[in-house]
């Protein structure tokens, strides 16, 4: 599908043709399809092609080609604060109660009844592939403070029993992250199976010729588009990975009967993972650089902040040997290419906040595990730059898991590297997984901690940080220097944008003010509403998205459960009427200029 298949973009928001260029696009939710569902209006999806088409025509270049990058993606993982979503209860079976108390001592708080974990443990479960003889059973980490909420009875006379993690968004769940890591291999798998599906759907969703993945925790992978006649009905799944760059040694996606795509767990698997690890390059500043040249757009897909921000500025501060050694960055080359207007930007959640001055807004979303890479168990599944050894960047095996030893760490690397700052390609900053639904499962509002840090005007004012050091609650505090990148933020008083999941913003390169907002609509209902949050759209076949269709169909979000309006009373004690004078102030498109912006209004019909 091509641009010119699509229709429904902002008519007012004329294509950039003279500097500085509209050419930054951030988002909440993906840009790309993933796990066959949608987050992707169709309005942004059509700003993305045209933003494409006006650059390769500044280039002069033919070529579709775009860089997706998943160094946040990798190392997604949450800490236990719960955002935009269902609570994830913690589950364990056992054949009764006492067995269960056997690994996991239970008792009454101070303040309750019920009853929860004494202290945090690791508690084992039957191995995930059966109960074959010499299996390793399952860790699972309870934290102390879960409050054990049901019990319920199995077909095979065992208990089920459900707990529910303390809401806590400076616990990093470290001893949790130990056994994904090294138990289920977890970082070793979860980025081949990213890398791959990210690179097949960018080439299927953006009609692309050419996709460069970046990990830049790992290397770069690069491929082309198979022949459309090949081996899959969509003609995309069937992509070539390119070995060396350019150097023309390819690998078609299907051989073998290695279905490398899906990874689907078949004997297979392992062998697919080891040959795409195979034809992956290892980072250097010249191949950043020079893939970065090679492309006209770049995608900073959504995850961990903290560890993506640092790895950036890691390898933005190394330089070839025998290099120049006046050469600039990876960072500023792409702020250059930017502003030239032959590259365009696409970010989402913490593409999203790394697109500003700095990333702040990462400590009052409260969602990303600040400290998990700093942890020793990692170092097989990473690649350091050469300025780094595992000695100097990892916490020691003796501290390992240990909460304020690895958050020190992490802060100390951090401030090394200056990685508190952004890619500064807008001078705003924003606020992804803005959630203002009316139900305690969005934690308590994701819209609270936003509009807790921002003035009535929208622009950033946080008073007190979110941002903590330490293992026991009652003696945690903001380190001293990111309070200071805190206070100083403050006085500079810049905007900040908050986007609900489907919704995305146009800035241009450099810029401070939205000159394009987009939101997705369903058929026969409207627009949704700036405040409102779009659900995950089942879509494996990309039905949403055919020739023609410009809006999602009847029913995408009006038939989902978890989807419903912002809060905008001014008389509940949750006060979501905050939100209109910063939406006022900043430029988005605001419910109360609605005649269908009351309370419970999905849709602005007019738009």
């Amino acid at each position: 599908m091509t641009s010119s298949s699509l229709s429904g973009t902002n008519p007012s928001a004329m294509p950039s043709t003279m500097k500085p260029y509209n050419n930054v696009l951030l988002a909440s939710s993906r840009l790309v399809p993933f796990g066959g569902s949608m987050t992707i209006a169709h309005q942004t999806r059509k700003k993305a092609f045209d933003l494409l088409q006006e650059t390769m025509t500044r280039r002069n270049e033919d070529e579709r080609a775009m860089i997706v990058d998943i160094s946040a993606t990798t190392w997604n993982w949450d800490t236990y604060a719960i955002v935009a979503g269902t609570p994830q209860p913690i589950k364990l079976v056992f054949p009764n109660k006492e067995r269960l108390m056997d690994h996991l001592p239970l008792g009454t708080g101070t303040a309750t009844e019920a009853e929860m974990a004494q202290r945090g443990l690791l508690v084992p479960q039957p191995p995930e592939d059966g109960d074959s003889a010499g299996a390793i059973p399952t860790m699972v980490w309870v934290p102390r403070g879960s409050i054990l909420r049901e019990v319920n009875k199995q077909d095979d006379g065992t208990e089920e029993f459900v707990l529910e993690a303390p809401i806590d968004p400076n616990d990093d769940r470290l001893e949790h992250w130990e056994q994904e890591v090294v138990g289920k291999q977890g970082l070793y798998k979860t980025r081949a199976k990213l890398a791959s599906e990210c690179m097949r759907n960018m080439l299927r969703f953006y009609d692309l010729d050419r996709i460069v993945c970046w990990d830049l925790s790992w290397g770069v992978w690069e491929a082309v588009r198979g022949d459309r006649n090949g081996d899959a009905e969509d003609g995309y799944r069937c992509m070539t990975l390119l070995k060396d760059g350019k150097a023309g040694i390819s690998l078609p996606f299907f051989m073998a009967g290695i279905s490398l795509p899906s990874f689907d767990g078949t004997d297979d698997e392992s062998e697919a993972i080891k040959l795409f690890y195979d034809y992956s390059c290892p980072i250097s500043p010249a191949l950043l650089a020079d893939t970065l040249r090679s492309v006209s757009g770049y995608y900073l897909v959504g995850g961990n902040t903290y560890t993506m921000s640092l790895f950036h500025h890691m390898w933005d501060q190394q330089r070839d040997n025998g290099g120049d050694t006046n050469a600039i960055g990876h960072m500023q080359l792409l702020r250059n290419l930017l502003a030239d207007g032959t590259l365009f930007y696409l970010g989402h959640s913490a593409g999203a906040i790394m697109s500003g001055p700095n990333i702040l807004t990462a400590t009052f979303k409260g969602i990303d595990a600040f400290s998990i890479v700093t942890q020793p168990y990692n170092a097989p599944y990473l690649k350091l730059p050469p300025s780094e050894s595992t000695d100097t960047f990892f916490a020691p095996d003796k501290d390992k898991n240990n909460l304020s030893t690895a958050r020190t760490k992490m802060l100390e690397k951090m401030n090394e590297y200056g990685a508190w700052r952004g890619y500064n390609v807008v001078e705003a900053l924003s606020f992804p997984h803005y959630d203002s639904r009316p139900r305690f499962a969005s934690f308590p509002q994701s819209a609270e901690t936003y509009l807790r840090a921002t003035d009535e005007q929208g622009r950033f004012q946080q008073s007190e940080g979110s941002l903590l050091v330490g293992n026991d609650k009652k003696e945690r505090a903001e380190p001293a220097d990111v309070k200071k990148i805190r206070t100083n933020t403050n006085t500079k008083r810049l905007p900040c944008y908050p986007i609900a999941n489907g919704h995305s913003i146009v800035l241009p390169c450099g810029g401070l003010e939205v000159v394009d907002a987009l939101s997705p609509e369903e058929e026969g209902s409207g627009t949704m509403h700036w405040d409102s949050y779009m659900p995950n759209v089942p879509d494996k076949d990309y039905l949403q998205y055919a020739p023609g269709r410009s809006q999602f169909t009847v029913g995408s979000f009006t038939g989902d459960a978890n989807t419903m309006a912002g809060d905008r009373s001014s008389t509940s004690e949750y006060n979501g009427a905050r939100i209109f004078s910063r939406l006022k102030a900043l430029g988005l498109p605001n419910p109360i200029n609605s005649s269908n912006g009351k309370s419970g209004d999905l849709f602005d019909p007019r738009i």
